[in-house]
């Protein structure tokens, strides 16, 4: 595990006619680690993504990428940098096949021009076969070889959640944004999308993860960082989370039980 903060968002606020969705809000993530954004319903951690990401800009605060802000970048400029992420729900080609939508993952990583596309020149030959190998490479690894020529469409709902994370894979992020990877998912399916995030960070992938499930979160995380209404409001390691009475009171409405055992 290293030292350094690969991701830093610094006092970010975003506000939607007058709603502060995010406020001031600060997290910081080590590279290859795997850091859970964990927080009640409403309490802005898929907004948060979405500013990262470029789908959203902030009105006040910074984005850092190794060292370089992002604020102002587009979403396809961002992942050109290194950052890839999923959604709560499948967001697929569903007309596309399995492998086609893999493949388009790559598309901003993509150096052939109209020419060489049009031409079939050699240097766009071989980035397509690069592409495609790569694609054929995460099917394979997460199991979906099988239905590679499926309509992403035709797909189970768990098979789809792991298509849109070898897409996302494909891409060769840096930074991994998952948000909620096991939702939806059965009890077999959770175990698997568990043990494959596991060993992300061995393989150079750093994981910012958004999930509902503590049962997840505590198994996995390294780091936690907890938000309600927009602003952060505890941070620290698995143990010092789940006991946490803050984290419980924002969870559960009061300072009693323990919140963090579903």
């Amino acid at each position: 595990m290293r030292d350094e903060f690969i991701l830093e968002t610094q006092r970010i606020t975003k506000r939607f006619r007058g709603l502060v969705a995010v406020d001031r809000f600060n997290i910081a993530v080590r590279e290859q680690t795997i850091h859970s954004l964990i927080g009640p319903n409403g309490a802005g951690k898929t907004t948060v993504f979405n500013v990262i990401t470029g789908i959203y800009r902030p009105e006040e605060g910074k984005v850092l990428f190794l060292g370089q802000v992002l604020n102002g970048l587009k979403p396809h400029e961002i992942l050109a940098r290194g950052i890839a992420r999923t959604f709560q729900n499948p967001r697929l080609f569903r007309n596309m096949t399995c492998l086609e939508n893999v493949m388009a993952g790559q598309h901003a990583h993509g150096r052939a021009g109209f020419w060489s596309s049009i031409f079939r020149l050699p240097h766009q030959r071989r980035e397509e076969r690069a592409i495609r190998e790569r694609a054929e490479f995460w099917l394979r690894k997460l199991d979906l070889w099988r239905f590679r020529q499926e309509l992403a469409r035709n797909i189970p709902y768990g098979c789809q959640k792991l298509l849109e994370l070898a897409r996302a894979l494909a891409a060769q992020p840096k930074v991994l944004l998952l948000d909620e990877p096991t939702c939806g998912l059965n009890e077999t399916e959770k175990e698997t999308m568990m043990n494959f995030i596991a060993e992300l960070p061995k393989e150079g992938v750093t994981v910012l993860l958004v999930e509902h499930n503590m049962n997840v979160v505590m198994g996995l995380s390294d780091f936690i960082t907890v938000m309600n209404y927009g602003k952060k409001i505890a941070e620290g390691v698995p143990e010092e989370i789940y006991n946490n009475p803050v984290v419980i009171e924002a969870y559960l409405g009061r300072g009693e039980g323990n919140a963090l055992t579903s």
